[in-house]
């Protein structure tokens, strides 16, 4: 009876693609899942237990993560820096930087904060260029494939704004680009 009631609505196009997506909702595995069941047995006969095979196309994974442009990565950068997330600024750090540094409870009491009247408006990357080789005059390094930016701030203070272009340079790294900040000259000095 239910097979001739089928029959009658599988005549009607709609109705067919209906009952064949309902109908496969709850007899396929997902690709992911069936390799859970390759070895199970559904069955014996005179050949012996029947092992079940696993789908014919690669199970679905995740896409590779993806790394940030340099631009990106440096908003992220100063958003953390003004929103006070110092430990989550560290992993961003250029190993260069991190041992300048000298480890991370250093660098999250010791990197200048804004002031509490100071907001940060605005950023903006006013250029951005990939040059082959770069040597840091300051610290005597010399990097490949650094990404050299300009990022323009504009911030408040109190009822003062002004707008103001800084030079940044990310080097890249496993999963994406990583910054150059490096402490301040006169903790440099102190700390050596």
């Amino acid at each position: 009876m239910v097979n001739s009631v089928l029959r009658r609505l599988r005549r009607w196009p709609a109705v067919e693609w209906l009952l064949t997506r309902v109908a496969g909702q709850f007899t396929t595995w997902p690709a992911d899942d069936f390799g859970k069941f390759v070895t199970a047995s559904i069955g014996t006969g005179m050949a012996g237990p029947i092992a079940a095979l696993p789908p014919p196309i690669e199970p679905l994974r995740p896409p590779p993560p993806t790394s940030l442009a340099p631009a990106t990565f440096e908003m992220r950068f100063m958003t953390l820096h003004a929103e006070g997330r110092f430990e989550e600024m560290w992993e961003m750090l250029a190993e260069d930087a991190q041992r300048a540094w000298g480890g991370r409870d250093t660098f999250m009491r010791e990197m200048p904060r804004l002031d509490d009247d100071i907001e940060l408006l605005d950023m903006q990357v006013v250029s951005v260029k990939v040059v082959e080789d770069w040597t840091d005059q300051a610290h005597q390094r010399s990097y490949s494939n650094v990404a050299r930016m300009v990022m323009r701030y504009r911030v408040r203070q109190q009822w003062r704004e002004w707008t103001f272009d800084r030079q940044v340079h990310l080097v890249p790294a496993a999963g994406g680009w990583r910054t150059l900040c490096y402490p301040t000259r006169a903790r440099t000095a102190v700390g050596r």
